[in-house]
């Protein structure tokens, strides 16, 4: 088990570039393994995770302030992202980071989780459910994957380039994949100029731009690790409830039917007006979806236990 430790930082800790305009929520940090790990813990009631990686813990603000006042909302920022600085060592593999996510889950004693995972956070909060099935009431999933991606040569072929020397070169100087990113065709599209400089302020190091390209670039090692998670979805976590919720304008290969196949009773839902991150495309009706959805499929259901 990994050594935490918890403190609340006061708002010496917050960065100039991060008013409390663009970020309401209170500086925290986790000690986990020796890392500095920051993170949002907002709210009060069921415990709402929130879970994604190469970006960071602003992305998921609006939806954020929207549900505090239903669930226990948490994220973390994992090494080298967001307001974790790099640590050494760590590799920013899926592995690496699923123990970040699994050291702050003990940090916090977290228990009857609803986890919503995007993108990256997929395969590494997967491989958490999976591990510890005793911990998780429901999981919300969005734009993700649970599988191998040697099905998939467009994705690899995407991720070799950005995993790539001439890319991370060119990327470490000129900060080109976070500021498409907050552009209007990522995070951006519904953000403010100023909260758009709030989002890329901590691509300002060079080490998290670096951090971002290897936690990408490590997506084509897992085929092997994701034949296990595939596996063990349909059967560690055949009992929760699912809602599948993507961005109906960001699923060219079928993902969320996919989910459907390994879970079928799960709920699909779908952001009309949402591509690749849709709780910041529509906050509200991705923060409604997740709040119906809860109140009819997972409260009607006993949880394993309370948080304290």
């Amino acid at each position: 088990m990994a050594k935490t430790t918890l403190r609340r930082a006061g708002e010496l800790d917050r960065p100039h570039w991060l008013p409390r305009s663009a970020f309401p929520f209170q500086i925290r940090f986790a000690g986990i393994d020796g890392k500095r790990i920051h993170y949002i813990d907002e709210g009060s009631g069921p415990t709402l995770l929130l879970v994604s990686a190469g970006q960071w813990s602003f992305m998921f603000r609006d939806v954020i302030l929207r549900l505090r006042g239903q669930f226990r909302c948490l994220t973390v920022d994992f090494p080298g992202s967001g307001l974790s600085p790099d640590a050494p060592g760590h590799d920013h593999s899926i592995r690496a980071n699923a123990q970040i996510l699994e050291g702050f889950i003990d940090a916090l004693d977290l228990q009857d989780i609803t986890m919503a995972v995007h993108d990256v956070g997929g395969p590494l909060g997967f491989l958490v459910a999976t591990r510890r099935p005793e911990q998780f009431r429901a999981l919300v999933i969005s734009n993700t994957f649970g599988w191998p991606l040697a099905g998939y040569p467009a994705v690899q072929r995407t991720l070799q380039v950005v995993g790539s020397r001439p890319f991370g070169a060119v990327n470490s100087l000129t900060n080109v994949a976070a500021r498409f990113t907050a552009s209007r065709y990522g995070v951006g599209r519904k953000m403010s100029k100023a909260d758009r400089r709030s989002f890329l302020g901590p691509r300002r190091s060079r080490s998290s731009r670096r951090a971002t390209q290897q936690i990408l670039a490590g997506l084509l090692r897992i085929d092997p690790v994701m034949a296990t998670v595939e596996r063990s979805l349909g059967t560690r976590l055949a009992d929760l409830p699912v809602l599948t919720l993507f961005g109906r304008k960001n699923d060219p290969y079928g993902w969320q039917a996919r989910f459907q196949q390994i879970f079928p009773q799960a709920t699909a839902a779908g952001i009309d007006d949402g591509h690749h991150f849709p709780f910041n495309d529509d906050p509200d009706a991705y923060s409604i979806a997740i709040s119906a959805w809860w109140a009819a499929k997972v409260a009607t259901t006993a949880g394993k236990s309370a948080n304290p």
